[in-house]
């Protein structure tokens, strides 16, 4: 029998495979015309995201998760987020996101690193109360900003907002759109980078 928690490993899994496998195709490319810049790094972030359900409430939910990025240059690349919004429940309720999309860097500098990104995936909601779960496709539009330590490491603030057109999802409910949103803080590191 295939357990619940199996679901949002396959997806994470998933993700994280659709990173590796750019990294691969990209492998034989000659280097854009901005230049070298290719490179892969993983992170872990805490984040903090108003919930969306119940409609209009101040519940925040809060949590950790990972992150991988592939950038093909300076500007452009591809980012996979698995995120756990497990702590600071509000009775029950908690979030798991599985997303990835494309990213892009506004401004190449030495240590600033302004992007926008827009990730689509599946996120996972367990409704408080235990009055049911959902799974609902998740289109996020998001921003941020990147500060480079050193070479291999950087600091990393971001912003995203959730649109979960078919949510609530679960039986008995009507379809309203929840739309979580909020803040990640978080650090990454730098596993590859091309020549």
């Amino acid at each position: 029998m295939f357990h619940k928690n199996s679901f949002g490993i396959v997806i994470a899994g998933l993700a994280i495979a659709a990173v590796f496998a750019a990294t691969a195709a990209l492998g034989q490319v000659k280097q854009s015309a901005e230049g070298a810049g290719q490179s892969f790094r993983v992170g872990a972030e805490l984040s903090n995201l108003q919930a969306g359900f119940p409609i209009d409430s101040n519940v925040r939910l809060s949590g950790v998760g990972v992150f991988g990025n592939f950038n093909w240059n300076q500007r452009y690349g591809v980012e996979a987020h698995g995120r756990f919004l497990n702590l600071n429940s509000w009775y029950g309720e908690t979030e798991q996101d599985y997303l990835a999309g494309p990213r892009y860097t506004f401004l190449h500098s030495l240590k600033w690193h302004p992007f926008a990104s827009f990730q689509v995936g599946l996120v996972r909601v367990q409704y408080p109360f235990s009055i049911g779960t959902g799974t609902s496709f998740a289109m996020v539009p998001g921003g941020g900003l990147d500060y480079r330590i050193n070479q291999k490491w950087s600091l990393r603030g971001s912003y995203e907002y959730q649109f979960l057109p078919n949510s609530p999802n679960f039986t008995d409910e009507p379809k309203f759109g929840i739309k979580p949103n909020g803040v990640s803080v978080g650090v990454s590191y730098r596993l590859w980078k091309g020549k």
